[in-house]
């Protein structure tokens, strides 16, 4: 939970907040909102979907978690309205992800907490951490970045410590991977096959998986520490190849790659 939030018992207009649906009306649906203790909002069944909706349930089902948008607050009736037709698909993506790694990473810290022999200071550890950083994901974000906030903290050493450690573990078992396809036309027509073949043998001792397409296409994927490794194994592949074959035309383009997971931080 924010700063922000520890400080309001109630959210803003405008805000993004995780809300889960508590019950189902044929004009709407009432929520609870997860991260201001269960406080319920109305969504009007207007602002569900820009579409027409014959059948709200089409839309949505009890317990179902989502991101909507505060639209309007009646202090006086107490009562709030909200809105998922209003988010935006990147919003509603970037703020699930936040949540997750809200919850997440407070939950890593309580065992690092115990680990570390600090579990009696549990409270003030709390205080600190969102006095400082104001959420436990931004926590991770400035232990990630090695920010001088972090390293100025008020956190007990033993427990900066050991998130450094977790950290050092996380990066040590990310792996960037790049992708090309690769188009080989070799004029050489009669030994071709057995020549294009054995400098891709050759290719992948620079550590990239060579697969065929169709000819004359060929996919590279390399796998790195960084971005930068990667790149310069797939480099060295190409050369390795352009060595090689004398007469050949080489064409190298780069394949979009979906964001593989790396760790539990990512988000659901």
């Amino acid at each position: 939970m924010t700063e922000q939030k520890q400080q309001r018992n109630s959210p803003r207009p405008g805000e993004l907040v995780i809300a889960q649906v508590s019950k189902i009306m044929q004009f709407g649906a009432y929520c609870k909102l997860l991260e201001y203790n269960g406080i319920e909002v109305f969504i009007p069944i207007r602002e569900v979907s820009s579409g027409w909706i014959k059948n709200i349930h089409e839309f949505l089902h009890n317990g179902q978690k989502l991101v909507c948008k505060i639209t309007y607050i009646d202090n006086q009736k107490g009562t709030i309205d909200a809105s998922i037709k209003k988010v935006m698909p990147k919003e509603a993506k970037d703020k699930l992800g936040t949540y997750n790694l809200e919850k997440r990473f407070s939950i890593l810290v309580g065992k690092m907490i115990k680990e570390t022999g600090e579990e009696k200071n549990r409270e003030k550890i709390d205080y600190d951490i969102v006095s400082e950083f104001g959420s436990y994901a931004q926590l991770y974000f400035d232990l990630s970045e090695g920010t001088k906030r972090f390293k100025e903290s008020k956190m007990p050493k033993k427990l900066k410590d050991r998130l450094r450690e977790f950290i050092d573990e996380q990066n040590a078992k990310k792996k960037h991977r790049v992708a090309y396809v690769l188009e080989m036309v070799v004029e050489d027509t009669e030994n071709g096959v057995t020549m294009i073949n054995e400098a891709l043998k050759e290719a992948e001792k620079s550590g990239v998986e060579i697969s065929y397409i169709s000819s004359p296409k060929y996919h590279m994927v390399a796998e790195g520490a960084d971005y930068k490794d990667s790149e310069e194994k797939v480099k060295s592949a190409v050369s390795t190849i352009g060595a090689r074959l004398k007469n050949v035309e080489l064409k190298v383009e780069k394949e979009k790659l979906r964001k593989d997971k790396e760790g539990i931080f990512d988000s659901d």
